[in-house]
């Protein structure tokens, strides 16, 4: 891990009209600049700089912080092995390759060992149901000046490309018949681009065109359009885990894992969470013929974290913990085949939601604006896909996770695939 750790590393500096970190936590916050929106008349300071950290600050924790949260796939086998007491050798013992996100009772088998590589590409579209392509947000002028300077807003139309990959390598490895450990290293890449149209509107200075405006060299300077983009790449938080059968009986049985998230990923590049969690779960799976139905639970414990608190101050938050479940079956169509299916439920607990109100102005015009709540929230998924064994203990996955729901940071497709290996 310490070998691995130094290579995370920034990709790209960010551009635009800001100038100051160059870290992708810092690009929303800063996108009209270090000190905010600050207006170029020397003889009155036109400040909107404390709307913009009410407005953009929350939106940006509530953007990011969900980043802790995508789902990765699982780093079970899909080869079983189970000691043959008569003939005194270990034998491959399922009629399926097992399921691609979930887990089942079933562990590796004692001496086994398991490696794999996936890929998953997550480009969002909407938060908490709003188009990342149209986000309204309006700033107020701060309470100093005349009473008419102050009635001004600014409106902006927001424009966020989110897109974040996920390339993971597994590795599980059976001390016995009953337990495995394993480990996940994740190597994420995320891009984020941000635009902004703003537009003074001057309710109180329709008669002072020059005390409010922008810094253009055309028309009435009421309108600019800011922009700035970064990407990174590295090392994301490596997973621990433990897993061990509890239980077994005829054609199923009963597992209880624990999974420890580190926090290797650089925080201010959106690599890593930030944050230690804990997940402690439990599986249950049956057998009848090649259908192996399954049922999941778990607890998602998150510590504190800059990405869920103030990144200007650099105050910490808790990151929302989450109740996680899973419904689903693996079937083997064939020996080489198998068809996974997986409902993947997740509740996200005192979270920040992000939601569409309006903004009055005092002449009683009315402009779009976005508010932030503390609450929680479900979100729900769809997990189709298939395992194809082409030789040997070689497997082949591919999988679509489809968002059922609005709620939360939603990629409505994200294609994953993977390959592994069973020793």
């Amino acid at each position: 891990m310490l070998v691995l750790c130094p290579l995370a590393a920034h990709d790209g500096e960010l551009t635009g009209n800001a100038v100051g970190s160059g870290k992708l936590a810092y690009l929303i916050p800063n996108l009209f600049g270090n000190s905010g929106i600050v207006l170029p008349n020397a003889d009155h300071a036109a400040h909107f700089t404390s709307a913009l950290q009410s407005n953009f600050g929350p939106f940006s924790t509530s953007l990011v912080s969900q980043l802790s949260s995508l789902p990765i796939p699982s780093p079970a086998s899909g080869f079983i092995f189970s000691f043959d007491k008569s003939l005194g050798v270990y034998s491959q013992s399922t009629q399926s390759f097992g399921p691609i996100y979930a887990e089942r009772a079933e562990t590796l088998g004692k001496n086994k060992f398991f490696v794999g590589f996936s890929y998953q590409n997550f480009s969002f579209d909407k938060l908490d149901g709003i188009d990342l392509k149209r986000v309204p947000s309006v700033f107020q002028h701060q309470p100093a000046g005349a009473p008419n300077y102050v009635q001004d807003v600014i409106t902006t139309t927001n424009s966020f490309d989110v897109k974040f990959g996920q390339q993971a390598a597994f590795f599980t490895y059976g001390l016995t018949d009953r337990f495995d450990i394993s480990v996940a290293l994740p190597f994420n890449s995320a891009r984020l681009e941000a635009v902004s149209d703003a537009k003074i509107q001057r309710i109180g200075t329709a008669a002072e065109p020059n005390v409010h405006y922008f810094d253009t060299p055309l028309g009435d300077r009421t309108e600019k359009t800011f922009a700035r983009s970064g990407s990174a790449s590295g090392l994301g938080d490596v997973v621990v885990r433990a897993k061990a059968t509890a239980l077994q009986f005829k054609n199923g049985g009963l597992a209880v894992g624990l999974d420890a998230r580190m926090p290797t990923g650089d925080v201010y590049d959106f690599l890593g969470s930030g944050a230690y969690g804990f997940r402690p779960f439990t599986a249950i799976s049956f057998r009848r013929g090649n259908f192996s139905p399954h049922v999941n639970a778990a607890y998602q414990w998150n510590g504190k974290s800059i990405l869920a608190g103030n990144i200007q101050t650099g105050t910490t938050g808790e990151l929302p913990d989450q109740v996680q479940y899973v419904l689903g079956f693996d079937y083997g169509v064939t020996k080489k085949f198998t068809l996974a299916i997986d409902y993947m439920g997740q509740r996200q607990l005192n979270a920040k939601r992000v939601s569409l109100t309006s903004y009055r102005a005092t002449n009683g015009s009315v402009f779009p604006q976005i508010a932030i709540t503390d609450t929680s929230f479900q979100q729900n998924s769809l997990a189709t896909g298939f395992k194809v064994n082409p030789i040997g203990s070689l497997l082949v996955s591919f999988n679509l996770l489809f968002a059922l729901d609005n709620n939360g940071l939603r990629d409505q497709i994200t294609p994953l695939i993977g390959l592994s290996y069973t020793f």
